[in-house]
């Protein structure tokens, strides 16, 4: 992405390169988009800072606050240890914590010069020349977020959070990832590494917990095929009350994972796959009742023949009906099993309505993993609203007097068409709940539809008023 294409500066995308030569410590950043953000510095001998507001009392001492694109502290004594922790905002909005870094200064040297003179002359000219080639190289490369290491974690969460999540909580998190059963598996032989430990929450209302992310090599790729914990709502940062749902997920070329624990357990509560070294591709996410039915959703095809062969029957059966001159003459006992069954239709057809508009509803509030599809997005629209509007016009064709032979053909034509629609869908794309259960409901809503646009009157009740034989 580069600059010219942004208008809106995203907080949460930088680059941050530091280095320290002698009594100097020197940091740089950039961020995509045209408007500026506004850095904060903070500087402390005893810990990183978890918010921008933290002051003298906390042991934190605010050394830079500005707009530019680096700074520099000089001055240093030698041999001391000191933790820097940069947030940035758009002016007058949030903080967002970057990233920490730990800083070591050189021992003072046996010719006796002053901390002063250790960072001046050649070396101090030379180190922004090296912060500008490192800036150079990381613009013409990939943008990542910046790494931090399983000791010094990456907390680009919320602003004043965190503080009962501190870094001794670390190892417990990791121990708890580590011990999923599901996790360690996909980890195993792999040589996973720990990219980043993000912490959130902390307060008695949002329990503390970390988000760890692990990376593997593009050759060690692999291939998801089980049930994996999601959180509901999905938010960028894990919520209270932290209630999970099991999605069954199948992916191949994963070469990352993120687990979110919670510290109260501690337990893990999320994971999901994220891109690494190749973008993943998602096969399948389903969430319960069809999660629960693997050799369905892993072959969504596997009623396709049976549906197409159930049409051709009632196609043929029903024109055979249609051409016959010896009908039978109408009964109470035929007109009782049709009443049963339209009333059984009306039945299927409100409770299709209801159980469409659930599995929208679940879709729009959950996680989607594959990136590309969003149930609330604009074009999504018409994939979410014509099944449902399909079957309230059946609806109302059914609780309607006249036989509406042409409508119900209508009807009939493309409700087939957007079954094969949604079983192409779930079969090359995403295979999700919502393109599942509309295949199936169309499917049957067909095979309702084609008998009515052959049927020469009204079945049930709704005979006309002159009556036909049939």
């Amino acid at each position: 992405m580069s600059h010219a294409d942004e208008v809106i500066t995203d907080v949460d995308r930088r680059r941050v390169v530091a280095c320290v030569r002698g009594d100097a410590f020197t940091v740089a950043w950039d961020y995509p988009g045209r408007t500026l953000l506004e850095v904060r510095i903070l500087r402390s001998s005893e810990r990183a800072a978890w918010s921008a507001d933290e002051g003298p009392a906390e042991g934190q001492e605010v050394v830079y606050q500005g707009v530019t694109g680096a700074f520099r502290d000089e001055g240093l004594p030698t041999d001391c240890s000191y933790r820097y922790t940069v947030f940035a905002r758009h002016p007058g909005g949030e903080w967002t914590r970057w990233t920490e870094h730990t800083v070591q200064t050189a021992p003072a040297d046996g010719a006796g010069r002053s901390r002063r003179s250790a960072g001046s002359g050649p070396r101090r000219r030379i180190v922004p020349v090296l912060l500008a080639v490192g800036l150079l190289f990381a613009a013409l490369g990939p943008a990542p977020a910046v790494v931090a290491s399983a000791g010094e974690p990456e907390a680009g969460g919320s602003e004043g959070k965190g503080a009962e999540a501190a870094p001794a909580h670390l190892d417990a998190a990791l121990a708890a990832a580590g011990s999923d059963a599901g996790v360690a598996a996909v980890l195993d032989g792999r040589g996973a590494e720990v990219e980043s430990a993000t912490p959130w929450g902390g307060t008695a209302e949002e329990p503390a917990g970390y988000t760890i992310q692990y990376r593997w090599a593009a050759a060690q790729a692999a291939t998801l095929d089980g049930r994996w914990p999601l959180l509901r709502p999905a938010s960028s940062s894990p919520a209270p009350p932290y209630e999970a749902t099991q999605y069954r997920i199948r992916a191949s070329d994963v070469t990352g994972l993120q687990v979110d624990v919670l510290l109260d357990g501690p337990r893990v509560i999320q994971v999901k796959p994220v891109d690494g070294e190749t973008q993943f591709v998602l096969h399948e996410q389903t969430w319960p009742p069809l999660s629960r039915l693997p050799w369905l959703t892993g072959r969504p095809w596997l009623l396709a023949p049976l549906f197409v062969a159930l049409a051709a029957v009632f196609i043929v059966r029903a024109w055979l009906r249609s051409r016959a001159w010896n009908r039978r003459l109408p009964s109470m006992t035929r007109y009782d099993r049709q009443l049963v069954f339209r009333v059984t239709v009306l039945l299927f057809l409100a409770a299709g309505v209801v159980w469409q508009f659930y599995e929208g509803w679940f879709a729009v509030t959950g996680p989607t993993l594959g990136g590309s599809w969003s149930a609330g997005a604009l074009a999504a629209l018409p994939l979410l609203l014509i099944p449902p509007g399909l079957f309230v016009a059946a609806l109302v064709l059914e609780i309607g007097a006249g036989p509406h032979r042409g409508s119900w053909a209508l009807i009939a034509v493309l409700s087939g068409a957007a079954a094969a629609y949604f079983l192409v869908a779930a079969t090359i794309g995403v295979t999700m709940n919502l393109n599942l259960s509309y295949f199936i409901l169309l499917s049957v809503l067909t095979l309702i539809a084609i008998p009515r646009a052959f049927s020469a009157g009204k079945m049930g009740w709704s005979r006309s008023a002159s009556m036909r034989y049939g």
